[in-house]
């Protein structure tokens, strides 16, 4: 767009609408008018990172979430949409699956990759079923908003959790919603995800927001943070460290970044227990790092010794014993170099989705910001990931995978912003002509 048409668009754009504003009666009135699959797929986020069907055993009488997806995939057929595999995402995420079905094949034990083949596949699925749903700024709006929630949900019971012990340590830590959060280091990585997804989320619509609506979303990454503390997980620290210089390279006031961010990290280290802080200084030689060591190490020769797909998707326990603690080695070892570099083509990709993502964003009015922010938010999502994720078993649970579909989803969602704001102010030029 010309800068004469971005001009004339901005003053044909409305006062930002209550949806924004976090309004629930705006909320509900625009999920009113949303198609039956997105209901689905809100209702499949829900039932992933809520749990209700775990809290409460007598609501397990139904596989849940299987259920959300399966209507999700039905709701999108009879509303005649296709399955669309969505920018480069998409295609490297197929090309993934594609190493992960000949690692099977020509695994050590083909028989052992067949019956874990449920912890990937559905991955695939979901991603396609968030990139074909949630394709405009109001609904991943609303997708990401019901995210935050249902982490903070997590978040939360982490910091009363911990506060009712009088913030003291406990070697076992804080755990989140039941299944893939339960464990206090899986509950660390997901704080390390929800900490920039929120501030992001909070700088990109503050100004829209009342005084209470403010404090709301402001407490928010204080529990966040606290919980880090209380999982007890020394990766989730490290995740959340990587975070902090993340927001340090990115900003265009370094200095005074780096000096709020030194000042935060200092305040956060005097509330860490000092047997968690003992922990710190034996990395390295303590039993832990040792033996991580090894296993990183054996990874590295499985590879060696298989280097195109591995010793085969899934084959890790019955060749080894011991989890990898560590997703690049787990991908490494079991899916080979080419399994590795289709992971890290997926990681870059992110990044210059993300980076793509901000570049349509510039051309747009500025009531759009919230798309900017969410773009360095996913970001940084990926980077808590990895800093975390160095240094525990998940390569398959959901924190990557659910991050890849919305950052593909912000992309579809940015350029149906783009052509909305472009077909508009083509109208308005025309109306300008014809008068």
């Amino acid at each position: 767009m010309s800068s004469t048409t971005i001009a004339q668009t901005r003053h044909a754009v409305p006062e930002v609408d209550g949806l924004f504003r976090v309004n629930v009666r705006s909320i509900w009135q625009f999920l009113l008018k949303q198609p039956l699959s997105f209901w689905f797929i809100n209702a499949y986020l829900f039932l992933e990172y809520v749990r209700p069907q775990s809290i409460w055993r007598s609501l397990a009488f139904l596989p849940w979430g299987q259920v959300a997806i399966l209507g999700t995939l039905l709701a999108l057929i009879f509303e005649g949409k296709m399955l669309r595999p969505r920018t480069i995402g998409a295609g490297l995420l197929f090309a993934f699956t594609g190493v992960v079905i000949l690692s099977s094949v020509f695994a050590i034990r083909p028989s052992v990759s067949w019956a874990a083949w449920e912890a990937y596949y559905p991955w695939v699925l979901i991603f396609l079923l968030i990139t074909n749903t949630v394709t405009t700024e109001r609904r991943f709006f609303i997708f990401t908003l019901a995210f935050l929630l249902y982490s903070f949900k997590m978040s939360q019971h982490g910091f009363r959790t911990w506060a009712s012990r009088g913030f003291a340590f406990a070697g076992w830590g804080v755990t989140g919603a039941p299944g893939w959060f339960q464990n206090s280091g899986e509950m660390g990585i997901q704080m390390c995800v929800f900490l920039p997804l929120c501030v992001e989320f909070i700088l990109g619509l503050r100004k829209h927001w009342g005084r209470w609506t403010r404090v709301f979303f402001y407490s928010i990454p204080v529990t966040i943070v606290g919980s880090i503390v209380a999982t007890s997980s020394r990766g989730a620290l490290i995740g959340a460290g990587c975070v902090a210089l993340w927001w340090v390279i990115r900003s265009k006031q370094r200095v005074r970044a780096l000096i709020a961010v030194a000042a935060l990290g200092l305040l956060t280290w005097t509330v860490v227990p000092e047997e968690q802080k003992a922990r710190f200084s034996t990395a390295g030689s303590d039993n832990t790092s040792i033996s991580r060591l090894d296993r990183w190490e054996a990874g590295i020769e499985m590879a060696n010794e298989r280097p195109i797909f591995g010793i085969g998707y899934a084959n890790w326990l019955t060749y080894y014993g011991p989890l990898s603690h560590n997703i690049f080695i787990e991908a490494l070892a079991e899916l080979g170099y080419t399994g590795l570099l289709v992971f890290l083509g997926m990681i870059g990709a992110t990044f210059w989705l993300n980076a793509r993502t901000r570049r349509i964003v510039k051309r747009l009015p500025t009531e759009t910001r919230f798309l900017h922010h969410m773009a360095h938010g996913l970001d940084g999502a990926l980077i808590g990931f990895m800093g975390s994720g160095f240094f525990v078993t998940v390569l398959y649970y959901p924190f990557f995978w659910i991050n890849l579909a919305m950052t593909v989803s912000l992309n579809v969602a940015a350029e149906h912003e783009y052509r909305r704001q472009r077909n508009l102010a083509l109208r308005l030029a025309g109306a300008s002509v014809a008068r």
